[in-house]
């Protein structure tokens, strides 16, 4: 019996090639859709959950007076969470940097290697207690237990050695950090997993971090980070014990502050856990070491995994359905010959199911061709391997089941119960049916405002995504040459001066002022809209108890004709003035209105105490962004403070840029010679911060795409099968007269009408849900009409043409072969 109903089915299939072609096609590219979308959600969820003691491992987030939730947290709170809080079984803290690296040459043959490398992290050694490390090389007792010894990753390791350190480690080799210190090989170790909130390439002493600093700097370093509570410094994790609940240790932490922090930072301050696989996905506290994604990427990819595979099941119900007209006679057959219904369902159901086994199979082979063009979509690094583990099996299963039994059971259902005697009469309601409201036309219609949502999602956030690329920041971003001066380093904030270095930086910017390529050079804490530290403020009137933390920036005299800023009250610093370096400040507008000094003319002279630093507020700047455009502007103050230049912004000759970086990099290494040279350029730096929005759209055009195909795949599969089924009456009307363009509108019509009734409903969704997704913009697009009537106009012309194909084709067709045998 089965053979037989597996015959029937196959002939069947066969002898409808091209609605074989179209349902096997459309349930195969849904069902890639969606195991993709399953792929790259499974990993997003899986972020740090390979850890061993996942169940028991948390971060410290820190609270300041700001509101804000910080992944850093002050360096003495970690030891003293260890040392008196019970539950707490060990803390590891974790402090990351950028660090030039010279690997020399064993040989002497040929000169050293020179490297930037990034996600340099310096840790407890109770870091190898919380986080299990595989060691490819070298000893895990004996690790970072002695100063000037590291840790690299296996890829660090490959990058420098080549993949002949497997055969020979590099177990004891010396190589320089900084330029100058000598650090020793201890071990290689396997990279995290890339599904890691942790991304390290190297790993050194905590304590080294004050090795590496000159000696003037180092002992008072080390003092100031031991007692300082305000500074989010270090990355610090906690591993409970057995059943200890963390909010207790949570409770513990405020006791803590109480007890060892000063009294004026006691208040607006707090600390809390938060579980380490909860990281990735949340995307509000600030300060990671590594990417985040929002849970509600997680659900838009969700959603459109299901609409594509629900449109593609849609396309085969409606087919299979507007078929069984063609079948009807074989079912009442089969009824007279003593089928009974059972039977037939399980016939047609398997029929259903052959087709989604083919589809399954076109899946997997679209899967495997094209999933480097996926890695590259989502940044991720996927193999075919992937495919073959049991989660991922099973769930191909699940998908081709529940595309089997959704698409084919009401095909089945509706194709077993028709009235035997209507099917003698060959009278089937099918036939008048078809022009009626039904299920057919109510899944077109579903189909269509799903299609139409989507192209309006994808549209609004293209659209919002060059609003933030083409948004004024307020200073000048084109053409701008940023250069890190030290390796990055938040200790800088603390540092001391160095009239040596000074020196250095000024001969550094004549000689780069004296190329014609180069216009402006000026040094600052850190690249406009790309670094601001918040410190403590104490302004003139203004009641803070010592709980006020301010963003600030330290820039040089030059900074504000560099980048274009715009002084709208008062003066800008002036080096002839004399003592600008020690008592002046420029806020912005905002500050003015923060701190409530009515306008920028009476804020001139207000005292401002930063951290012990007495001025007075001697311009004010016009407000320009100094972070993204997803927060608001907030307060800035800016001051000279040479100890804290760490960047030169060089603007420069936008038509000889590869002469004139060549340039800056051969005078570089002239001044700066341990340093390697880096550099960005500021207007791609400032569009980083978009690429998750970018990425995201790109997914949503993507699959937004293959749903329309999807789409218009059925809608053409329904319109050959219409076509066919009022071919005799086509042929009769076109006898008597009736024109092309008549017959045409007679078969469309009721396509148009559903598209148009789908975009009542598809606009008012897509309203609906871009509205919340805007809400993450501080600075956001208009929703103009238009952006809505780009979707529905595409949707109707893609059916035009998919529709008008096969009809006009079946409109000019000569008359004489349908009624030939009446």
């Amino acid at each position: 019996m089965f053979w037989n109903y597996l015959k029937i089915a196959y002939r069947h299939l066969v002898n409808h090639k091209v609605f074989t072609l179209i349902n096997i096609l459309g349930l195969g590219i849904g069902m890639s859709c969606c195991l993709f979308i399953y792929l790259f959600v499974q990993h997003e969820l899986s972020y740090d959950t390979f850890h061993p003691k996942k169940d028991r491992l948390y971060r410290i987030i820190y609270r300041a007076s700001n509101d804000y939730d910080y992944a850093r947290v002050p360096p003495p709170l970690a030891p003293l969470v260890q040392e008196n809080l019970s539950g707490v079984e060990a803390t590891a803290r974790a402090y990351g940097r950028d660090m030039s690296v010279s690997v020399p040459d064993p040989s002497g043959m040929s000169e050293p290697q020179d490297f930037e490398e990034t996600n340099v992290f310096m840790v407890d050694s109770t870091f190898f207690r919380l986080f299990d490390l595989k060691f490819i090389a070298g000893s895990e007792q004996e690790n970072l237990a002695r100063a000037q010894r590291l840790i690299l990753t296996e890829t660090l390791a490959d990058k420098y050695f080549g993949e002949q350190w497997r055969q020979n480690p590099p177990i004891g080799r010396t190589i320089m950090v900084e330029g100058i210190h000598p650090y020793q090989i201890a071990a290689v170790v396997s990279d995290f997993p890339d599904n890691a909130h942790l991304e390290f390439s190297m790993l050194l002493p905590y304590d080294d971090m004050f090795a590496l600093m000159d000696d003037e700097r180092r002992e008072y370093m080390r003092d100031n980070l031991s007692k300082n509570w305000v500074i989010s410094h270090s990355h610090s994790y906690v591993l409970l014990e057995e059943g200890a609940e963390p909010e207790e240790v949570s409770q513990g932490m405020a006791q803590l502050l109480e007890t060892y922090a000063p009294e004026p930072l006691r208040v607006g301050q707090s600390f809390s856990l938060q579980a380490v696989p909860d990281i990735y996905l949340n995307p509000d506290i600030y300060l990671n070491p590594g990417p985040v994604s929002d849970i509600s990427n997680i659900y838009t990819f969700i959603a459109i995994a299901l609409i594509t595979l629900l449109i593609a099941c849609f396309n085969f119900i409606n087919l299979s359905t507007a078929q069984s007209l063609k079948r009807s006679k074989e079912v009442g057959m089969r009824k007279v010959l003593g089928a009974r219904k059972p039977q037939l369902f399980l016939q047609f159901l398997g029929e259903s199911l052959l087709i989604s086994f083919f589809a399954l199979l076109l899946a997997i082979l679209l899967i495997g061709n094209t999933l480097p063009e996926f890695n590259s979509l989502t940044q991720k690094s996927f193999t075919f391997a992937d495919l073959t583990h049991t989660p991922v099996l099973l769930t191909f299963i699940g998908v081709f089941l529940l595309t089997g039994l959704l698409g084919g059971s009401y095909p089945a259902f509706y194709t077993t119960n028709i009235k035997l005697a209507t099917v003698l009469k060959n009278k089937t309601p099918l036939r008048a049916g078809l022009q009626r409201f039904s299920l057919r036309q109510v899944l077109v219609f579903i189909q269509f405002t799903m299609s139409i949502a989507l192209i309006a999602g994808t549209v609004i956030i293209f659209q919002q995504l060059r609003y933030l690329q083409n948004q004024s920041m307020g200073f000048q971003k084109e053409a701008m040459l940023t250069v890190p001066l030290y390796s990055t380093n938040m200790n800088n904030v603390f540092g001391a001066g160095d009239v040596d270095m000074r020196q250095k930086m000024n001969s550094f910017e004549e000689r780069l002022l004296s190329d014609a390529n180069i216009e402006e050079v000026t040094l600052s804490s850190g690249a406009l809209g790309t670094s601001v530290v918040a410190r403590r403020v104490e302004p003139e009137g203004v009641n803070t108890e010592g709980r006020l933390f301010v963003p600030t920036l330290a820039v040089d005299y030059d900074f504000s004709e560099t980048y274009g800023l715009e002084i709208v009250a008062g003066r800008d610093f002036d080096i002839e003035a004399g003592s600008d370096h020690i008592d002046a400040f420029i806020i912005n507008e905002t500050t003015v209105r923060n701190f409530e000094w009515g306008s920028p003319e009476e804020a001139l002279g207000k005292q401002i105490e930063l951290e012990g630093k007495q001025g007075n507020v001697i311009g004010v700047v016009k407000d320009f962004h100094y972070t993204s455009l997803h927060s608001p502007i907030g307060s800035l103050i800016l001051g000279v403070d040479v100890p804290l230049f760490n960047t030169f912004t060089i603007k420069v000759n936008s038509e000889n840029l590869s002469e004139t970086v060549a340039y800056v990099e051969e005078q570089w290494q002239e001044f700066f010679p341990h340093k390697a040279f880096a550099y960005d350029f500021l207007d791609e730096q400032l569009e980083q911060a978009y690429q998750a929005e970018g990425r995201l759209g790109d997914i949503i055009a993507t699959f937004a795409l293959l749903a329309i195909f999807v789409s218009c795949l059925g809608s053409y599969g329904l319109a050959l099968l219409l076509a066919k089924q009022k071919e005799k009456e086509i042929s009769i009307r076109k006898v008597l007269g009736a024109e092309i363009a008549h017959i045409l509108g007679m078969l469309t019509r009721g396509y148009f009408t559903l598209i148009l009734l789908a975009s009542l409903l598809a606009v008012p969704l897509a309203y609906w849900g871009m509205a919340l997704w805007l809400e993450n913009f501080a600075y956001r697009t208009e929703m103009s009409w238009w952006l809505f009537g780009i979707p529905v106009l595409m949707v109707l012309i893609l059916a035009a043409f998919t529709i008008s194909f096969q009809t006009i084709k079946a409109a000019v067709a000569n008359p004489v072969h349908a009624l030939k045998d009446e």
